[in-house]
């Protein structure tokens, strides 16, 4: 199974957030739990739309949401408490209903995973609808050219 990348293609937009591992993150062993990161992401991919799109609160209020979909995450090294990471995110494609978005967390210079999240377009009712043409323009005008 070929890895993920580790960086986004040149010319992608991104957003970093960093990110101080609690010890409640953490496994008797003091190594974060491989279940976090799936919240690292949450929290990463949140700020990318605040800084490029718009922040999700607004779709959430017209009644969208992008529904996770699919989620793949290759561990290269353990994080543990008290690590401070930086998890960097863009769009690596986006489609009528639906886009991708990849991750990259590091502990400094280390790679410690990379990631990316699925996700497509539902209405409160759980309905698959098309990411309105604004935003769906705003959203490929991010991905590297």
């Amino acid at each position: 199974m070929p890895r993920l990348p580790s960086s986004p293609p040149a010319g992608a937009k991104t957003s970093t957030i960093t990110y101080r591992v609690p010890f409640y993150d953490t496994d008797a062993m003091q190594i974060v739990h491989h279940a976090r990161y799936v919240h690292y992401l949450e929290l990463a991919r949140i700020v990318f739309l605040d800084e490029h799109d718009r922040p999700y609160r607004e779709y959430v209020a017209e009644g969208l949401h992008y529904a996770v979909t699919g989620v793949s995450i290759d561990y290269q090294m353990a994080a543990r408490f008290d690590d401070r990471l930086e998890v960097t995110c863009w769009i690596d494609w986006v489609k009528r209903v639906s886009l991708q978005i990849g991750y990259a967390i590091r502990r400094g210079t280390e790679l410690i995973a990379t990631a990316t999240t699925e996700h497509a377009m539902v209405s409160n009712e759980g309905k698959l609808v098309p990411i309105p043409p604004a935003r769906r323009a705003v959203l490929a005008g991010l991905v590297a050219s």
